[in-house]
Order: structure tokens, then C-alpha cells, then sequence
């Protein structure tokens, strides 16, 4: 069964800076920013542009599955972009598949007799918020220095791997100092806050603003939160009691959901009606369905 806790557990995770899905809101939405932070990400100020290639997938598969690309842009005619944010810990697996992502984008640049010198590069950055790495057979060869550094860059020939240890920051910089537009970001990102010693850049406090422009979005916090829930229990094969813990963390969404904006409290009503149903008045509400609708039905 889904837990109150369990809930406010994923919500505080969808809540932070350093959230996938926020990084994809904001690299969509603010072009402007996008920009911006790929050129702190890339130390290049002088970046005139960075255009969407993919936000979501890459078109071949990798152990069976589509990879799934938190970002993906161009920045010049001869150079991809591929940004990828990990908070959940940091295995080798994690960081084989997103090599196998950069190696992707580099394979689907070839057409029917393309020399491989005339492939473009592909740059790719992973800001890391979850501590230290583990053992990573690829870059056993740079591992020493990379689990000490806060920014560490490996070159394999057209693939680049830029790697942001967010949580190495605080030990390479003096806190109680102004620091850098890169810094200041990356202290938010591991932080979920400013740097207090700071004075933050317009374009910094834009981030902060486009960020709670999401979090004010109940259609887009809520709709990801029901898609958590689908996922966590469409995984595995569900025993009744997986199922009847899948309808309650729905219905405790709703109802949430139905107090917060109505004022109302419908538990008795909904505590009759199907997973399918629920699943259907969740769908009218994220879609501003009003009141009326919604106890319509309820009936």
C-alpha cells in the first residue's frame, strides 16, 4: 500500500532543482536559459546557439530498450549535446548506459557511405548529485582523480564525457565566498537553494522563477506523480495486494487533489468507485474539469 510518507517521499523528489523532469521543462520552455546553461555547462561563453534535436529517446536500442535522454542538442553543424542529470546513486551500469547513449548519438549521424571522419562530435555532460562514483570498468583508468574532483573531463576520441560531481563542490570551493555563475548553479542543484554568500545573475533567479512556475503547475507536478505511481507497480507482476495498494495511492491523490483546489471533501463518494474510475475523474481534473463534472461522475 502507498504510504502518506512513500507520497510526500516522491513529491520532495519531484520538487528539487536537480529533478529530471524539471531539467526537461526548462530546456524546452526557456530557450533562453537553455543557452545560458549550456554555456556555464560548457565554460564557452561565446555559444550563439542550441537547438532541440531530442528531448526524450534515441531512435535505436540499447539492451532491448529505447534509451531515454533527459536532453539532447545541437550547438554547431559538427557537434551534438547530450545533457543527463543522475540523483539516484551511481553504478557502473548507469554510467555504461549513458556511454552507450553518446555512442548512439555518434552512430546515428552516419548515412549510406559516410566517412567516419565526417561524423560530428558529441559532447556529453553528467551532473551527478548522489556522491561518490563506484566502480566504473570504462573509466577505471580515470576513477582516482574522478571520485576526488568536482569536475572531471574525459576525451575518447569524438566523444566527450564532461562529469559535474555536485557534491564535491563544497570541498574544492571556499563556501563563505562569492562564487561562480557555474558554481552558484551547481550549489543548487545539490542544494535546492542559493548560495546565501552569493549575489545571483538575472538569469540565475530566472531558473529559481521558471522553477516555481512548475512546481504552481498542478497538471504537470500531479499528472508526473500519477505517472510514478502507474510505473512503480506496472514493473513487476501485481499481487492482489500490489493492485489494491496501486487504487489507494491513486484515491489518496485524488482526494488530495479534489480538497486542495475545491475545498471539498469527497472521500465517502470516491471510496465506491473503480481503479478505471479514478483513473478517469484524475484525468478530467488534470484537464480543469470542474466540480460539477467531477460529481457527475462520481454517480
Amino acid at each position: 500500500i502507498i504510504s502518506d510518507n512513500f507520497i510526500q517521499k516522491e513529491l520532495a523528489k519531484i520538487m528539487r532543482f536537480s529533478d529530471d523532469r524539471f531539467m526537461k521543462y526548462l530546456f524546452k520552455f526557456y530557450p533562453d536559459l537553455r543557452l545560458y546553461l549550456c554555456q556555464l555547462l560548457l565554460d564557452d561563453p561565446t555559444l550563439e546557439y542550441v537547438d532541440i534535436q531530442n528531448v526524450e529517446r534515441a531512435t535505436k536500442k540499447y539492451k532491448g530498450k529505447f534509451p531515454i535522454n533527459d536532453f539532447v542538442g545541437r550547438i554547431s553543424e559538427d557537434c551534438i549535446i547530450n545533457i543527463e542529470v543522475q540523483n539516484n546513486g551511481v553504478y557502473e551500469e548507469e554510467y555504461d548506459r549513458f556511454r552507450a547513449y553518446g555512442m548512439f548519438l555518434l552512430t546515428e549521424q552516419y548515412t549510406a557511405g559516410d566517412e567516419y571522419q565526417s561524423v560530428g562530435k558529441v559532447i556529453q555532460i553528467i551532473i551527478n548529485t548522489s556522491g561518490g562514483l563506484e566502480t566504473l570498468n570504462h573509466y577505471k583508468q580515470h576513477l582516482e582523480v574522478m571520485d576526488m574532483k568536482y569536475r572531471q573531463v574525459i576525451k575518447e576520441d569524438k566523444l566527450t564525457t564532461i562529469i559535474y560531481n555536485t557534491k564535491y563542490l563544497q570541498e574544492e570551493r571556499d563556501m563563505a565566498k562569492e562564487l561562480s555563475e557555474l558554481d552558484q548553479f551547481m550549489y543548487l542543484m545539490h542544494n535546492n537553494e542559493l548560495h546565501s554568500y552569493s549575489k545571483p545573475s538575472k538569469k540565475l533567479q530566472q531558473i529559481k522563477e521558471a522553477h516555481a512556475m512548475y512546481l504552481a503547475s498542478e497538471a504537470e507536478r500531479f499528472g508526473y506523480y500519477k505517472e510514478l505511481v502507474d510505473e512503480v507497480y506496472d514493473r513487476q507482476k501485481l499481487s492482489r495486494a500490489k493492485r489494491e495498494g496501486r487504487y489507494n495511492g491513486k484515491k489518496s491523490i485524488l482526494q488530495r487533489l479534489l480538497l486542495n483546489k475545491f475545498k471539498v471533501s469527497l472521500d465517502k463518494e470516491l471510496a465506491e468507485c473503480t481503479e478505471q474510475k479514478i483513473d478517469d475523474i484524475l484525468e478530467v481534473y488534470l484537464n480543469n474539469g470542474t466540480l460539477e463534472e467531477i460529481k457527475e461522475m462520481i454517480k
